[in-house]
């Protein structure tokens, strides 16, 4: 895909909103068109919904990777106080429903009118997708009266449970399409995966795949899931990866949301003390020993191992600095903004940890890396635990083996393609390093019951998700995997001990008001249908 198209791409899709206005002209004007295209209403929604789910400030990620224990922030997630007025909730809810599923129910009718049926396929894997992940994280949702105005401008909440099978249908509905003959095939304007209909075919099969999976608990789903392995018509290799690239332009700023949210601001994401403990083996209870080679390419320490702190640091290990989890100490506060271990290369583009320890900037690093949804890996990950279950026949060590061996092939292809500023190209792990953890693994893997093994396929999978958490939120709560931080059994006296964990998020607030048929939900005494834990 030629990439000098992105920038003006952008653009284009900032400025959507007034190209969609009605100018109330008398007569038409073939330069002022009232209604939008479907490779301009493609371009929009790709970002108003991956950007809704992912790591920057309006995107789900940046509460639920505070849920899973893989970043911590000084904000009303930490502790798991959060509301429906909170920024990120109003914000993906308003992305989602008012952009996002409004533009694909517009590219439907679009392009059925104008039988451009691939935008129409692509459109309709898009809804399903998006829709599962809003169902997965929210519980009952509207949906089958969602973005019908003017029939309705309150719609009702469906069911979870209902809504499912209907994604399903949603999903072969648009393989349906993608192979209908069309003379207006997408481009340069799918920014995911540039018209390529065999790699959003597969995309499609992947998401039925995980969905069933997500569904293993309550239904038998043998038949559904030995019928798409058969197939083998999955996504098979990274260059096939759901995610949206990111660029480094600042004006309009097309960096990936997490970084500029980051780098360019006061910092917002700490490391988590579990998830950093866990990855260097001083864990206790699982992967004890075992350090991680992606640990330079997770995060940036910006200290030396003799240089003090900006303040008197909550944790400090060695050059690793962060705070806890619902922390009320008295160093929790205390500005670290210089200090503190950053988000590194993989998970937005930020810098690589080379130990030169300065303190970033956004002109240190590229913030180009791609948010990535749903991959490879984590293909893999879904079979080892369908494996393991006994839902297929294969082989969930050697699916683990492989799953691993996937996600760091994912980070070394990050490093090869990153545009490192200030500072030398990053090295990739190497074979020996990446087959040294594998197998010390495995080990633990061997020497487990079942339920060990599982625990170690989804911290694997946790791991290797770091920078999109929503699927990770799915699966603890489904699985009960990975064990994560408990303040209830910290012997610290100032980690705040009373919140119950969420098992769905809250409605936004301003939803909640304006639409007489939502009634704002407990998140700690309420499950979603596939929730059997």
């Amino acid at each position: 895909m030629n990439k000098k198209l992105f920038p003006l791409i952008w653009i284009l899709s900032v400025l959507l909103t007034s190209s969609c206005e009605d100018f109330f002209d008398i007569n038409e004007d073939p330069n002022n068109p009232t209604t939008a295209t479907v490779d301009l209403l493609l371009t929009n929604t790709q970002l108003a919904t991956t950007n809704s789910v992912g790591l920057g400030t309006s995107g789900l990620s940046a509460i639920l990777s505070v849920y899973m224990h893989q970043t911590t922030r000084r904000q009303s997630f930490d502790a798991y106080e959060v509301t429906g007025e909170d920024f990120a909730i109003t914000q993906s809810w308003s992305a989602l429903y008012s952009i996002a599923m409004e533009d694909l129910r517009e590219i439907v009718q679009i392009g059925t009118e104008q039988e451009a049926w691939h935008y129409v396929g692509i459109a309709q894997i898009l809804k399903a997708y998006y829709t599962s992940q809003m169902v997965d994280v929210w519980g009952d949702i509207p949906f089958s009266q969602a973005n019908t105005t003017p029939e309705t401008y309150t719609p009702q909440v469906d069911d979870d449970a209902s809504i499912y099978p209907q994604l399903f249908t949603l999903l072969d509905e648009g393989i349906a399409n993608l192979a209908k003959e069309s003379d207006q095939p997408p481009g340069a304007d799918d920014l995911i995966y540039g018209g390529d209909l065999d790699k959003w075919r597969k995309l499609a099969k992947t998401v039925k795949l995980k969905l069933y999976n997500q569904l293993r608990l309550i239904q038998d789903v043998s038949a559904e899931v030995n019928a798409l392995l058969a197939e083998g018509d999955l996504i098979s290799t990274l260059e096939e990866d759901f995610e949206l690239p990111y660029f480094q332009s600042q004006s309009p700023d097309n960096r990936n949301p997490g970084f500029i949210a980051d780098y360019p601001a006061t910092r917002i994401y700490y490391i988590s003390v579990w998830f950093y403990e866990i990855m260097t083996g001083q864990n206790p209870a699982i992967l004890t020993g075992i350090t991680d080679p992606r640990i330079p390419y997770y995060w940036y320490n910006q200290l030396t191992e003799t240089e003090a702190p900006q303040n008197p640091a909550e944790y400090r290990d060695g050059t690793f600095q962060s705070i806890y989890f619902g922390s009320t100490g008295t160093n929790q506060a205390g500005s670290q903004d210089q200090s503190q271990t950053v988000m590194g290369m993989y998970p937005y583009g930020g810098r690589y940890d080379d130990g030169s320890a300065i303190t970033v900037t956004q002109n240190d690093a590229p913030g180009d890396v791609p948010q990535r949804l749903l991959t490879y890996y984590a293909r893999l990950f879904i079979e080892a635990e369908l494996a393991l279950a006994g839902v297929t026949t294969g082989d969930p060590r050697a699916l683990l083996q492989s799953a691993i061996q996937a996600s760091f092939d994912k980070v070394n292809e990050v490093a090869a393609n990153f545009d490192a500023k200030n500072q030398d190209p990053p090295p990739l792990m190497t074979q020996e390093a990446m087959d040294t953890y594998i197998n010390a693994v495995l080990v633990q893997y061997d020497a487990g019951s079942n339920d060990r093994k599982l625990e170690i396929i989804m911290t694997q999978k946790w791991i290797a998700s770091f920078g999109y958490s929503v699927d990770q939120y799915t699966d603890y709560r489904r699985t009960g995997y990975p064990v994560l931080y408990d303040p209830n059994t910290d012997p610290l006296s100032y980690t705040n001990a009373s919140k119950q964990f969420p098992t769905v998020l809250p409605y936004s607030a301003n939803e909640v008001e304006l639409n007489p048929n939502i009634e704002q939900q407990n998140p700690s005494a309420t499950k979603v249908f596939w929730d059997a834990n």
